[in-house]
């Protein structure tokens, strides 16, 4: 327990004096200060500065982050770099949630390697600056997964995980496409169903009961039950099933063109997601003008040497070890693998239909890390078994 303890606080004070520094390399470098100028930053401002935000349409986004950082600007006593320093914090903590969920299948050695290499994650370091949701959404994205992963040992370990499950879709919305994932995984967190049927219902209910004031806010405010804001209803909304008549020739061929349309959007938003560096600009398409958009769209820029180095090493690199860790995770039936990578794939897929680029990545970025150690550790294992065979 000690050594655990050690371990934790290490992690915790490199987490955070590298963000620190790179706070301060940020002030020196003009080009690279990320912009204060952020909706979620005006909206907890304007939280921060009365109530009326609560009976009067402030934001059509989720409410969990500018409610969180309102709070951190009043107790900053309205000094940004202070808040940053809060949310670099909420970095570093991020890095522990991540050492001890790589711990259920890494083991100690391997976990601290992992949450290291995390903790130097460029990318991560950077959302301390720049007052997005995306920093509260990763740290409460690793913590639902370690609650729901990590043995039931009593009732109120459900209980635990709902609410964060709830803090979490009031950060952002798009985890409610999610929730299905994490109920499955409550569904057979043992092999008693019974208690599994009670695990879930008690999850469940928190987050359906959690939700209920915002959602009574939200019908007096807007005149529709949303549980969370309008940003919501995109996700709730029933996929539209277009039913176009046979005789109609100039009907089939638009539903073909939006189907073709469609697939090569998820297919664009499937590379850019995966995406470890880029090297020319994105072109216009043939036999079209040159500009500086298409499809409705901004064209990618050429990356610089900068962005590029960073995201291999960041990312790039451990790619080939992921999809080793997956498939091992798969032949092995390592559990803790293979419900990391069954989240990992089920955002991948959400992302593809609903837009996908580096950003959008960044929260399964521990995940990629863990399960590439995953797939290291194995590739070690087996290359000491060969060597240790007599020839």
């Amino acid at each position: 327990m000690l050594t655990e303890r050690r371990i934790l606080l290490a992690l915790f004070a490199i987490a955070l004096g590298l963000r620190v520094l790179y706070g301060a390399i940020l002030t020196t470098q003009p080009g690279l200060v990320a912009s204060s100028a952020t909706s979620d930053l005006s909206h907890a401002k304007e939280i921060a500065s009365g109530v009326r935000w609560i009976t009067e349409p402030y934001s059509p986004r989720a409410p969990g982050y500018p409610v969180v950082l309102a709070a951190l600007y009043l107790l900053s006593v309205k000094q940004l770099w202070l808040v940053a320093f809060y949310q670099a914090i909420l970095g570093a903590l991020t890095v522990l949630v991540v050492y001890r969920l790589g711990r259920l299948f890494l083991g100690t050695g391997l976990a601290t390697i992992a949450a290291l290499w995390f903790a130097l994650h460029v990318y991560h370091m950077h959302l301390s600056y720049s007052f997005e949701r995306d920093i509260a959404a990763v740290l409460l994205l690793m913590l639902v997964l370690l609650l729901v992963v990590r043995p039931f040992k009593r009732m109120r370990y459900a209980l635990i995980a709902g609410l964060v499950c709830t803090a979490l879709i009031h950060v952002d919305s798009q985890y409610l496409l999610l929730l299905p994932v994490f109920a499955l995984f409550v569904l057979f967190k043992t092999r008693h169903g019974l208690f599994n049927i009670q695990y879930l219902l008690l999850f469940l209910s928190v987050v359906v009961v959690a939700s209920i004031p915002w959602t009574v806010r939200n019908y007096a405010v807007y005149g529709q039950p949303l549980p969370i804001g309008l940003e919501a209803a995109r996700f709730l909304r029933p996929v539209k099933v277009v039913v176009t008549e046979p005789s109609r020739g100039i009907s089939d061929i638009e539903s073909k063109v939006v189907r073709a349309s469609r697939a090569r959007l998820i297919e664009q938003n499937t590379v850019e997601f995966w995406r470890f560096a880029r090297f020319r600009g994105e072109q216009s398409p043939e036999g079209t003008e040159a500009s500086n958009t298409t499809a409705g769209r901004s064209l990618e820029p050429a990356w610089s040497v900068r962005h590029d180095l960073v995201s291999i090493l960041n990312y790039g690199v451990l790619l080939p070890f992921f999809l080793i860790g997956i498939v091992v995770a798969i032949r092995e039936r390592n559990r803790t693998g293979l419900m990391l990578a069954a989240v990992t794939v089920a955002y991948f897929l959400m992302r593809a239909y609903l837009g996908g680029n580096e950003r959008t990545r960044l929260p399964i970025d521990p995940l990629v890390v863990l399960i590439a150690f995953y797939g290291v550790a194995a590739l070690v294992r087996r290359f000491r078994r060969e060597a240790a065979t007599p020839r």
